[in-house]
């Protein structure tokens, strides 16, 4: 019933923004310096039965690559398993977090991409993403077809595929560029770029949009407490996560925030972050795109109110939480002096589907013996998300930032893995930088995050449970572009 109701959103999504999508077209043609006609030309769709077929081929293919190469056993599937599927429905999986969450986008943007490099805009090509999931689902696998991976491949991987598109189209534009930056392009994208070698140019995005993109590499410490079980027993364990951790990262821009956005990821952000230390590492991805927006946009002065699409995770030793989101938000600007800057953005989000891992190891194995700690012990959950960003820049050297997430997650019925239990999960972010350009494109900043996440749970056995730590850090950036 989900499944279907799924698949209903999808379709009116599409045919209510094809429309939207050839206005758009017809803008572009008036904003690019390519001719009228020949535009129109090669702005003309892939007919969706080659687009089709070639989804089913690339499930074709990684499934055959499974069964014969590889020889899983969950490729060893067949008429019965089909069967079965459609008379039995759709189960929630507990796979490896990183399978789920980063593998199945991944999966996901390569289906995306087949249809984007053939002309069709974001929810045209979201409705082909959810295409080659819900088949690969189906009959590519002896495990029951799954809700989550449904959501996580068509709608994660039409977040994925379209940064990717964009930062592919990006490196080769209209015209033909040098090969180093073909090859990357071809490995950021490689269906939509293999879709306009073979069909021509299908869309009007010339790689011109501003991009702004920057790495960082630093070195600090972490302080504070991993778990604390217990309401009024807080110490029954208390470890501490106290060490020195290497960081690494970078961050993108694409578009301004300034602009009206005419199609959706015209604006996104992109920020990647990783930890590695003697007691644990973490990894967090986080993309944000502008589906729509309206408001008084200019340089100066500026107020954003603009629908939004953000697909955030955060993997590691002291926690593991991913969110899909769509939601609202305003954003607002102003130029105090020539050389000063303000600005501030709220955001609320629904939380589409989200995860959270249990935490609870310890007091499984006082109970179970047998049970063994994996990254499979992980919940799924709906609720909402709350962002908070400020920003004051002063000259062109000297910025500060603020940037506040808190997640509110209960679990969804009926996706409990085996040792899992109703509740709430409330987790907290922040990240206070300072950064200072010294001189051309290298600055020097310093950091402070918090990391907080609450649990409580319907259930004597899982007592609440809180943890809790800061990371400070130096680092350098370098901005590329």
């Amino acid at each position: 019933m989900m499944f279907r109701k799924l698949l209903i959103l999808l379709m009116f999504c599409v045919l209510d923004t094809f429309a939207v999508e050839f206005s758009e077209v017809q803008d572009s043609l008036v904003e690019n310096t390519i001719p009228q006609e020949i535009a129109l030309s090669k702005l003309d769709k892939v007919y969706p039965l080659i687009v089709a077929g070639e989804v089913f081929g690339f499930n074709g293919f990684i499934w055959a690559w499974d069964r014969y190469v590889l020889d899983k056993g969950y490729a060893r599937t067949g008429p019965s398993y089909w069967k079965r599927n459609f008379k039995e429905g759709w189960e929630w999986d507990h796979n490896h977090w990183a399978i789920n969450f980063y593998g199945h986008p991944y999966q996901g943007a390569t289906y995306y991409n087949f249809a984007r490099g053939a002309g069709y805009g974001f929810y045209g090509s979201l409705l082909f993403a959810a295409l080659g999931s819900c088949t690969w689902e189906m009959f590519a696998e002896t495990e029951y077809p799954s809700i989550n991976d449904l959501i996580a491949t068509s709608i994660g991987g039409s977040v994925y595929g379209e940064v990717l598109y964009r930062l592919s189209r990006k490196l080769y534009g209209v015209e033909e560029s040098s090969w180093y930056k073909q090859v990357v392009a071809f490995g950021m994208a490689h269906s939509a770029y293999l879709q306009r070698k073979v069909f021509g140019n299908r869309d009007g995005i010339t790689g011109d949009t501003p991009l702004e993109m920057s790495i960082f590499l630093g070195a600090g410490s972490h302080f504070g407490n991993i778990y604390r079980f217990g309401g009024r027993n807080e110490d029954d364990l208390d470890q501490r996560w106290d060490d020195k951790h290497f960081m690494y990262g970078g961050e993108i821009e694409y578009g301004k925030p300034f602009r009206k956005v005419k199609r959706p990821f015209d604006y996104f952000t992109l920020y990647t972050r990783g930890e590695v230390g003697p007691d644990g590492t973490l990894f967090q991805l986080d993309v944000t795109g502008k589906l729509t927006n309206a408001g008084v946009h200019g340089r100066g002065h500026w107020v954003d109110f603009a629908t939004l699409l953000d697909y955030s995770t955060f993997y590691g030793d002291f926690a593991t939480v991913g969110t899909i989101s769509i939601g609202t938000g305003v954003d607002y600007s102003l130029l105090i002096s020539p050389s000063m800057r303000f600005r501030m953005y709220h955001q609320i989000y629904f939380i589409l589907l989200g995860t959270t891992d249990m935490g609870y190891d310890d007091l499984i194995q006082a109970v179970h013996p047998e049970y063994e700690s994996d990254m499979d012990n992980y919940q799924y959950n709906m609720g909402a998300k709350y962002v908070l960003g400020v920003e004051f820049s002063v000259g062109k050297r000297l910025r500060i930032k603020n940037k506040t997430v808190v997640d509110a997650l209960h679990t969804i019925p009926g996706s409990l893995p085996h040792y899992g239990a109703d509740g709430w999960d409330m987790l907290l972010m922040n990240k206070t930088t300072m950064e200072y350009d010294l001189f051309g494109r290298l600055s020097m900043g310093g950091r402070l995050d918090a990391y907080a996440k609450i649990a409580a749970y319907s259930s004597e056995f899982f007592e609440p449970m809180s943890r809790g730590v800061f990371a400070y850090t130096l680092y350098f950036s370098y901005k590329l572009f």
